[in-house]
Order: structure tokens, then sequence, then C-alpha cells
């Protein structure tokens, strides 16, 4: 009996040595394994990151004692993951760069690194708006809107992917959704002084009002058609079809000076050709004969008598009003 305890006490001895002993030679394999991953990130930064959350694991197994390897381990790899990207992006490999950058955020969450989260989401703006443009250049507008909505998820003011969400709604005819959104990439972008989107934002809105206000036109609503007109020239929208348009709605809606101010302004935008400017004067001489204003209507028939109008507004001159 006394034999047996002091052989079982023996063996306690050894194993607790034994338990011991692969304790710290783990965390020395986990050392070895650590700094052999620190050589490999010069030539291979992604098989690098794969390694180091090999070294992670390890630490993890080891418990308390390799806690401040493991710190290190968890530092590096999302600084790592994130030049992964970069390279990714230089190479113009695009794509793969999307999903490095997606990978490098979630290891700066899970490892609090809040600086790559902040650089990752970033650069995943732009490559999210890029694709959504690609998308969109390639008339596949629900893929285009689903990453230009991941990158607004990302940064809700950035004004480029809001514009192209923009241009998005009017290729599907979604007149409505293509305005709000212009008018916020206006917003946006004028916080950043972006010149550029605000200018082409305004465009954008500026040319659809005035193809509705034209269609309007087209229809005799002429109310509506001035209303739009002047809603696309307050968006910097000016064409020299658009005041010609605005003077005809204006003459329908018995508004003669705007009808005249618009046909000048029409004028200033044309060739300075007799044919060119014959359908400017011609609404200007039939809004000062609606005024009673004879005087001014004939010296302004005349000038319209070009062109296709030309038979008839030498009619009006000769046979209606006998302009001298």
């Amino acid at each position: 009996m006394k034999k047996t305890l002091i052989l079982a006490f023996a063996l306690t001895i050894v194993s607790t040595f034994s338990f011991k002993n692969l304790q710290a030679q783990t965390k020395e394999e986990a050392v070895l394994a650590f700094n052999s991953t620190l050589e490999l990130s010069k030539t291979d930064m992604a098989g690098a990151v794969v390694k180091m959350q090999e070294v992670v694991k390890m630490c993890a197994a080891i418990g308390k004692e390799a806690d401040t390897l493991k710190m290190k381990a968890t530092t590096v790899i999302p600084v790592w993951q994130y030049n992964v990207g970069n390279n990714l992006k230089n190479d113009k490999k695009f794509d793969q760069a999307m999903a490095a950058y997606e990978k490098s955020s979630e290891f700066a969450t899970a490892y609090g690194d809040a600086n790559i989260k902040e650089k990752s989401a970033s650069q995943l703006v732009l490559l999210y708006t890029s694709k959504g443009s690609t998308y969109y250049k390639a008339d596949k507008a629900d893929s285009a809107l689903i990453f230009l909505d991941k990158a607004l998820a990302l940064n809700p003011e950035y004004s480029k992917a809001i514009f192209t969400k923009g241009q998005v709604y009017k290729k599907k005819g979604d007149n409505a959704k293509m305005l709000e959104n212009m008018q916020l990439a206006i917003t946006t972008a004028t916080k950043t002084n972006d010149t550029v989107i605000i200018k082409a934002a305004k465009n954008m809105i500026g040319s659809s009002l005035n193809q509705e206000g034209i269609a309007a036109y087209n229809k005799k609503m002429y109310t509506d058609a001035v209303t739009k007109l002047n809603s696309a020239l307050e968006y910097g929208f000016k064409t020299k079809d658009l005041y010609y348009v605005l003077a005809s709605s204006n003459n329908s809606l018995k508004k003669y000076d705007d009808a005249i101010a618009a046909a000048n302004a029409g004028m200033a935008l044309d060739e300075q050709t007799n044919e060119k400017l014959a359908r400017y004067y011609l609404v200007i001489a039939q809004a000062y004969e609606a005024k009673k204003d004879i005087g001014n209507a004939c010296a302004n028939y005349k000038k319209a008598a070009y062109g296709p109008n030309a038979a008839s507004v030498n009619k009006k001159i000769k046979d209606e009003l006998k302009c001298q």
C-alpha cells in the first residue's frame, strides 16, 4: 500500500512537470510562428494574414500566458488585410480589392481598430460607387442601386453616389426619385464645395424639367409648360429651344411681355442669321400685334419673313396689317 502511494505521488509530479513543459513549448512555438509570419508579410501579405490568424488561435489555446503575443497578432491583422486591399486596388483588381476591404473592416471591428475601420469604409464607398456606376452604364439599374446603397450606408452624404443614384432613377423613368436624389446631391455637394456634382445635378434636373415643359407645350398645357420651363431656368438650364417654347407658351397665355423677353433671350443663344432668328421675331411680332402695337408688330414681322413661314408672314405684312 505504501509503495502504491509513493508511485502515485511520483506519477503526479512527472505529469505536472510534463504538462508545464508542454505549455512552455507551445508558447515557444507560437512565438516562432509569429516571427515567421512577420517575415512572410514582407513577400506575401495575404498569406501572412491567414498565418497570423492561426497564431491568434494558438495563443487562445495557450491562455493568459500568451495574451500579450495574441494582442500583437490581432493588432497587425487588420492593417495587413487593409494593405492587401490597397495592393489589389493599385493592380486595378477592383472586385478583389472590394472583398479585401470588406474583410479588413470585419477584422477591424473584431479587434477594435477604429482607424482601419474608417479607412476600409472610405475605400469601400469609392469602390461601391464605381461598381454602381459601371452597372448603370451597362443598363443594369437594379444591380447599380444595390452597390450605391451600400456606399451610402457607409457614407450617407457621399454626393457622387447620390448623384449616380439619381441617374439610375432617371434611366428607370422614375423622375420623382431622380429629382429627390439630384436635389440631395446638390445639398451634400454644397457642403464640400463639389462644384462638378452641383453643376451636373442642376443640369440633370433642368434637363428633365425642360423635357416635361416641352411635352406639356405639345399637349397645349401652356400653364404647366411655363411652370416647368421657368423651373428649369432656375436650375441654370438654358437653351434656345427652351426660350422659344417658353415665349410661345406665354403668348398663348396672353403674357405678351414675358413672351417678348423669352424670345429675345432665345435669340441671344441662337445663330445670328435671318433664317435662324425668324421664329423668335415671329413670336415677338405676334405679341406686339396682340398688344395693339402695330408699329412694332410690323417691324418684327418683317424680320420674321424668312424660312418656312416667309409666305404667311408676308401675307400678314401686306394684306392684313398693311405695314409700310
